[in-house]
């Protein structure tokens, strides 16, 4: 099975209230896109899952386990499980690709 997504096709389908959404959930993977405006917060707690972060747009910052990083269109930031972690001090909208490797 193949399937192809179009990045403004997901936005358009993140409702006002939230900023992420889930595109692909299958038994081995899970991947979305996070869309943070200007300032917003970031609300994400640690999962029980390593994450992987692809920044689509924009520029901010990481806070992973209490240490920050910045970040800029074209990072890849990896996230061990159960550490805490949020984007934050973004100046302009934060388009973000997750992916979760899930167990089988």
């Amino acid at each position: 099975m193949e399937s192809f997504y179009e990045l403004d096709t997901i936005l358009s389908t993140i409702e006002k209230e939230e900023y992420f959404v889930d595109f692909l959930n299958t038994k081995c993977i899970e991947a979305g896109i996070i869309r943070l405006q200007k300032d917003q917060k970031d609300t994400q707690t640690s999962h029980p899952l390593d994450e992987l972060y692809y920044i689509i747009k924009g520029d901010g910052n990481i806070i992973i386990d209490g240490k920050a990083h910045r970040i800029h269109c074209g990072s890849i930031v990896f996230v061990p499980s159960n550490l805490s972690h949020n984007f934050y001090g973004n100046k302009e909208e934060l388009v973000v690709l997750y992916v979760f490797s899930k167990s089988k």
